[in-house]
């Protein structure tokens, strides 16, 4: 029998919504698929990348093939994600580098580049950074690859318009150049990065003091290097005038301790010992390990200017006391305030401590000793209106001739009043100088001249009374 009409239209509705529903499933099936894929993708990506970074020493041709693979793999995806292909893209650089492959490199540095503007200003800063360092840190890369490298990255950075990451970029060329002692190339760099910091007038931009600071920091540092102490004594006092937002104290730093080098060279002492000073307290700030070494040059400046003022009371010094150097320029401090001559000796010879292992601080070891030997000498004296030469020479283990000139100078600077007797080798000392002012030393002179006044007319008076007993 036939179905009612009724029923068989019920039936079409439910074969509908059966069929509609299934056709809901389907489409929902190829999302979640595509959405699997891509993530299967992205999952190679990383795996490719993580995989290529962990064979980078070991295996660096496998390194490669798994940095190319990642670089394939994103571009088929299209530029929506860069980041693995840019990271890809650095270590690849890098690695035809250490692999000597210097054609590949800049081809692979500039597909690098070309991504730039697709990551963060910092992703971008750090991959450049990492590249400069790595080219820095070569051995025996050609001048000409190195200059075509440093070009390719000022094209791109100008391109890109980025003017934070061009001066910072520059700035650490800069620094590469000094290191390898490229210094017309760094007074080029100085020059270009000056010129970023100046107003139309040719004046410096008081609204850009952190880049200012920056660029004086390298050009103090390339006078140093070149000995150029005319041109340094004129940019220095510039950079403690300069206004600038926030003083990095890895640049205060530098710029206070090649200041403090400065006052060395010229024998100002005392000034020389405040910069270092404050050198160190920058360094420290900073976390820079060049904090050590520059208390180290507190420590020869203080002796140096003969202060009575010891660096280690301070408590900035107190956090580097057990350092194995620092302890050794304690014990050669110590030394200086005990007049110990032989301890002094002992701790500057003495390889453990490493103190003669700086330059800086092996050109000034004679003029401490000679401070050290002045010490010691005028204590020795003291006591004495004559001494044998010997004596002297053999408590200074030093040479007559080495003995006389000490002597000379600081008779010179009246540090000692006397005279040195070439006939007998002796030291004569004058009896002490009086320490009365001028005035009352007028009113001694003339007491003791009316007193001289009285007695002569005594001895007149006594002799007209003998002359007349006579007569």
């Amino acid at each position: 029998s036939r179905a009612p009409p009724g029923a068989r239209r019920a039936m079409s509705s439910e074969e509908e919504e059966y069929e509609y529903g299934s056709e809901a499933e389907y489409a929902y099936s190829d999302e979640e698929e595509s959405e699997k894929e891509g993530s299967d993708e992205l999952i190679e990506i990383e795996n490719a990348f993580y995989e290529g970074d962990d064979c980078r020493v070991s295996e660096p041709l496998k390194a490669v093939a798994m940095f190319e693979k990642v670089v394939t793999l994103e571009c088929s995806r299209g530029t929506s994600e860069v980041k693995w292909r840019f990271k890809a893209l650095e270590h690849l650089v890098v690695l035809h580098l250490q692999l000597g492959q210097y054609e590949t490199m800049a081809e692979k540095y500039r597909e690098m580049l070309q991504w730039a503007s697709h990551v963060t200003r910092n992703e971008c800063g750090d991959g450049v950074n990492a590249v400069l360092e790595a080219l820095a840190e070569a051995d025996g890369l050609p001048s000409s690859v190195l200059s075509h490298m440093y070009e390719i990255t000022f094209e791109a950075l100008k391109a890109a318009n980025n003017e934070r990451l061009w001066f910072s970029t520059n700035l650490k060329v800069g620094k590469i150049y000094l290191h390898q002692g490229a210094y017309e190339r760094v007074a080029e760099v100085v020059r270009e990065l000056r010129a970023s910091c100046q107003r139309a007038d040719g004046t410096d931009d008081p609204t850009k003091g952190t880049a200012l600071l920056d660029v004086y920091a390298l050009d103090i540092q390339l006078c140093a290097a070149t000995g150029n102490s005319a041109r340094m004594k004129t940019i220095y006092p510039r950079t403690l005038n300069l206004d600038a937002a926030v003083a990095d104290p890895r640049i205060m730093g530098v710029i206070r301790e090649e200041g403090g080098k400065m006052y060395m060279a010229d024998g100002e002492w005392l000034a020389a010992y405040n910069e270092f000073y404050e050198g160190f307290r920058a360094y420290q700030e900073a976390g820079n390990a060049r904090a050590k070494d520059c208390l180290k040059y507190v420590v020869l400046a203080n002796m140096l200017a003969l202060s009575d003022i010891n660096p280690f009371d301070a408590r900035e010094a107190k956090a580097y006391q057990e350092e194995r150097e620092i302890t050794a320029m304690k014990r050669l401090r110590l030394a200086y305030d005990a007049n110990d001559l032989a301890a002094f000796e002992n701790t500057l010879k003495d390889r453990r401590s490493r103190i003669l292992d700086d330059p800086f601080i092996m050109s000034y070891v004679e003029p401490l000793r000679t401070k050290m030997r002045e010490q010691v000498l005028l204590n020795l004296v003291k006591p004495y209106t004559r001494v044998k030469l010997d004596f002297l020479a053999s408590e200074l283990d030093l040479d007559l001739h080495s003995l006389k000139t000490l002597l000379v100078d600081i008779i010179l600077d009246e540090r000692v009043h006397g005279k040195i007797d070439q006939i007998h080798n002796h030291l004569i000392l004058d009896p002490q100088p009086s320490t009365q002012s001028p005035s009352d030393d007028a009113a001694s002179h003339s007491k003791r001249f009316d007193a001289i006044a009285k007695w002569a007319a005594a001895l007149d008076a006594l002799s007209a009374s003998f002359a007349a007993r006579i007569q």
